[in-house]
């Protein structure tokens, strides 16, 4: 007679078992690594460059509040009335801020000599991307000495490499000397392909 052979039973859920363990540690090791290692921080959000940011504040002053020192105790019936609390102004200037003025006709001059510049500039990326057109204001710092000390450029016109090279070419206008100080020239563009 011949004898048959049986497997032995398997313990049910015995390779579940080990396959839940490990998904377990792993989860483990997951967690721990995210605690040590991933910050508070949300991730850098990438954003399109349109130029540098015009940053100019609308404030004249922001207050300062300054919280009075603590009265002691003069007992129940005592009247002591409510602490004042002292709100001091104090003006916060932007280096944008200028209060003189430059004669519209001598500023149109300077510009208008360096409009071929200008034109260059986009022309030049104007051969890379051949719909490119869009407008574009350049803010100029003029020193009290006539000479530029600071440039901004922003617009519809998608173009960074036009934004800079505008930029590096408006840093070596000479306006004539403005009054009181410095002076702020805002300079607008108007691009499209020549047909």
């Amino acid at each position: 007679m011949a004898t048959e052979t049986v497997p032995p039973e398997q313990e049910e859920g015995g390779k579940l078992k080990y396959l839940l363990i490990a998904i377990l540690f792993l989860g483990g090791m997951v967690g721990i690594f995210a605690a040590m290692y991933g910050g508070d921080d949300p991730p850098p959000v990438a954003e399109a460059d349109t130029g540098p940011p015009i940053e100019r504040s609308t404030a004249f002053a922001e207050p300062i509040i300054e919280i009075p020192d603590l009265v002691p105790d003069a007992g129940p019936d005592a009247d002591v009335g409510t602490p004042r609390t002292k709100i001091i102004y104090r003006y916060i200037r932007d280096e944008w801020d200028c209060p003189g003025d430059i004669d519209a006709s001598a500023a149109r001059a300077v510009v208008r000599s360096y409009n071929r510049q200008i034109r260059n500039c986009y022309e030049r990326q104007l051969k890379q991307n051949h719909t490119l057109q869009g407008r574009m204001r350049v803010l100029v710092r003029v020193g009290s000495n006539g000479r530029v000390t600071g440039t901004r450029v922003s617009g519809s016109l998608r173009s960074p490499p036009v934004f800079a090279c505008v930029r590096n070419l408006a840093g070596t206008w000479t306006f004539p000397n403005p009054s009181r100080g410095c002076a702020v020239v805002s300079v607008p563009f108007n691009f499209s392909p020549r047909e």
